[in-house]
């Protein structure tokens, strides 16, 4: 094992992410300023630029491409690759995407991800499902490195007690709901959909009518929040009035709000007795990572390796979107599962998954380095 810190040019360095499995010690170099960007914009990545990696060649060991490839033509990237060979630093690619959740077209993805699985010395990937799916299309092995932790410490046990808050809110008699109110405390299950500014992947289809069906069924309520950035006129607007007309008949409200803060997203979050992912492709979710830290329970359609995240029966069930009639029994499945760990439990097993992450990193750079095991 390495005897000093290992420099990493890591694509991107400032991402949640990458920060989460930086080795303990080990150096990430800045993202470098974009010409012409907001100071925190990290794309196009400028280290992915044969200029900036024989500029900095003294400064870094070694590169480790995570996000941000898709800002960059196929010519583009095969430069930036083919300088850093020449320059005798070795690639490390942690493969988060088999289709990328931002495109539709994923001929360019899939481009990409050939070149890097060629120029890599070392992979990495988040689930045993996508690294058997690896090997299967390029013939490489993946280290598997589990989802790090999303939210706060402090979030674990904030999101205990206001689920406590709202069962006993909910256990206190009360007076017949307003048949007036927008918005009427349900009896039953409240399950919240987040559209956020309806990406690529972000395509409900006829299984969401059904859900809302559903959980009015089960004298719930469904919330679908969407962040008040989409362009009128563009096609995620038209999205949006089919949704709500789709909607309307089951009582399910359509919320449109401006994108909240990370606190903002965590009290949306802990207020939900299941958060649904309306994913129609993907490989994985860190929207899952994050509402496991809470304790909210995901509903997802079987997309990608999302599956192989999560096994723990109260933290996600998967159905098929081909077959609206599916959503209802998987709702079931998660209301009846028991409820998550406590705080201290779930921040115990990230703690484990961090230092666990921290070893396989280790050696994945000390193996790409060329100093095996």
């Amino acid at each position: 094992m390495p005897d000093r810190p290992v420099r990493i040019a890591a694509v991107p360095a400032q991402h949640p992410y990458v920060q989460a499995v930086r080795v303990p010690g080990d150096v990430v170099l800045a993202d470098p300023p974009v010409p012409g960007a907001p100071p925190t914009q990290w794309w196009p990545p400028q280290v992915l630029t044969p200029a900036w990696l024989r500029a900095h060649a003294t400064e870094y060991d070694l590169l480790h491409v995570h996000f941000g490839t898709e800002s960059l033509s196929l010519d583009a990237l095969a430069a930036a690759l083919s300088s850093l060979r020449e320059l005798g630093r070795p690639l490390v690619h942690t493969v988060h995407d088999l289709e990328h959740p931002h495109l539709v077209d994923q001929a360019p993805h899939r481009a990409h991800l050939e070149l890097l699985m060629r120029e890599a010395a070392e992979l990495l990937t988040l689930t045993e499902e996508a690294a058997a799916e690896i090997a299967r299309r390029y013939g490489r092995e993946a280290t598997v490195v589990p989802h790090p932790q999303m939210a706060p410490d402090a979030w674990f046990a904030r999101a205990d007690a206001a689920r406590e808050d709202a069962a006993a809110s909910r256990s206190r008699p009360s007076s017949p709901p307003d048949a007036t109110a927008e918005d009427p405390s349900p009896r039953g299950p409240v399950v919240g959909v987040h559209l956020r500014s309806l990406r690529a992947n972000v395509r409900p289809g006829a299984w969401l009518a059904r859900l809302a069906a559903e959980t009015a069924a089960r004298d719930g309520a469904l919330r679908v929040l969407v962040n008040d950035d989409v362009r009128a006129g563009t096609p995620a607007d038209e999205a949006l009035g089919d949704l709500r007309r789709a909607l309307e008949p089951h009582g399910a409200h359509l919320v449109v709000r401006p994108r909240p803060d990370d606190d903002g997203l965590a009290r949306e979050l802990v207020g939900l007795d299941v958060s649904v992912l309306p994913y129609a492709h993907g490989t994985h979710s860190g929207w899952l990572e994050l509402c496991w830290d809470l304790g909210v329970p995901v509903l997802s359609p079987a997309v990608g390796a999302i599956a192989g995240q999560h096994r723990e029966g109260w933290a996600l069930a998967t159905f098929d979107a081909a077959r609206p009639a599916a959503v209802g029994a998987a709702l079931d499945r998660l209301l009846a599962a028991p409820p998550a760990p406590p705080a201290a439990e779930r921040l115990a097993e990230r703690e484990r998954i961090a230092a666990a992450n921290h070893r396989a990193h280790t050696a994945v750079y000390w193996r790409a380095l060329g100093h095996g095991d």
